[in-house]
């Protein structure tokens, strides 16, 4: 079976972590036996007039990616030239991938502006069209943009439309003519790297939070309940901060009565050793139409305290962590509330496998298979 996996959202020179967990949803699709090439457009701010990059390789995990890279200062021009960044697609395609490889079936990543690319151009092949949508913003995007309407026909055309969670799956299920063939299939986690180790006991609590600190992310809420908390433990409290982001800046810039370990951006492989070592993981969001970050740290055995938000309640129950409303005062009942559970960690990490490669990798190819 060939698969054509079209994307915008894909790791590329200007953002190494743009759309990650598309390229992980790849390789479990690869790992399923599945003969896949992705063909990855992205389009990137650069201070040139404009730039365009190709590059055909074999990543890490043997899937052949093709990836065309557009820059440019006028950028954001160039993100809503849905004709002009499907015409650079097309061409390929056509140059590139289609002497060699004929696709069964075109595989495409969030409506806009790929899937509708992607809807595009099996029509124009005549092949079956399944779309995964991770975007949370889908619903405005349908109600108010000039594209609104191909988007709908986009989704309504595909055989399936894969959602990342059943919270993203309900709030799109209005958008169909039949919401029967929206299917839920998780993002990926990596249990060969996000694997349980038996957690110390020492004389330190220490908490890990992990987050792109922008846009809905509240680190505020972590912050101000650590504080009062840190004030009746019996323990020295440590959190550890993984990841970069405005919204840190001015919380930087206080005096906390906790210690604080601001670590940056991390590899894979760090970000799990600093999980197996953490007590608890905390994460605090407006918004999450999944949240990869809570599932890794599920999969090593840390139990979490969470936002009661978007699919964030779908990860939690009270056998792995615990829920908040985003207000301070319920974040701090919540920490103490978490620290006085007894968990079992190895339990926790032997649930998490579902979000596994080859579980999430099978459950694409029963759709395929079923088209």
């Amino acid at each position: 079976m060939n698969v054509l996996f079209i994307s915008s959202w894909y790791p590329n020179s200007t953002n190494p972590l743009k759309g990650i967990y598309v390229k992980k949803h790849a390789e479990a699709i690869k790992k399923a036996g599945v003969e896949i090439i992705v063909l990855a457009l992205t389009v990137s701010h650069s201070k040139r007039l404009f730039e365009k990059k190709v590059t055909i390789s074999t990543d890490e995990n043997g899937v052949t990616t093709h990836l065309i890279e557009l820059n440019s200062s006028f950028y954001k021009l160039i993100y809503v030239n849905l004709l002009l960044q499907y015409n650079f697609l097309k061409k390929h395609f056509n140059r590139e991938i289609r002497p060699s490889f004929k696709p069964d079936m075109i595989h495409s990543n969030v409506l806009f502006p790929a899937a509708i690319m992607g809807y595009w151009l099996s029509k124009k092949e005549d092949l079956p069209h399944v779309i995964t949508e991770h975007w949370s913003k889908v619903d405005n995007f349908l109600n108010q943009n000039f594209f609104s309407r191909s988007g709908k026909k986009a989704y309504n055309s595909a055989k399936y439309v894969t959602a990342v969670s059943d919270f993203l799956r309900k709030s799109l299920g209005k958008d169909f003519d039949d919401p029967a063939k929206i299917k839920v299939v998780p993002n990926v986690v990596d249990t060969t790297i996000f694997s349980f180790k038996p957690k110390v006991n020492n004389s330190r609590v220490t908490f890990c939070c992990v987050a792109h600190w922008n846009g809905v992310k509240r680190p505020d809420l972590i912050f101000n309940s650590l504080e009062n908390f840190s004030r009746q433990s019996e323990k020295p409290i440590v959190l550890n901060v993984i990841g970069e982001g405005v919204l840190l800046e001015e919380l930087k810039k206080n005096k906390w009565s906790f210690e604080i370990n601001y670590l940056g951006n991390h590899q894979r492989t760090e970000l799990a050793e600093q999980l197996q070592l953490a007590d608890y993981f905390l994460h605090a969001s407006d918004m999450e139409t999944f949240s990869i970050v809570i599932a890794e740290a599920l999969a090593t055995g840390t139990p979490v305290l969470a936002s009661k938000a978007g699919a964030i309640p779908e990860l939690i129950d009270p056998a792995n962590g615990l829920l908040c409303e985003n207000t301070i005062e319920d974040w701090s009942n919540g920490l103490e509330q978490l620290c006085k559970l007894k968990f079992d960690n190895g339990k926790i990490s032997e649930q998490a496998k579902i979000f596994g490669i080859e579980k999430i990798g099978n459950k694409f190819l029963e759709l395929y298979r079923s088209i």
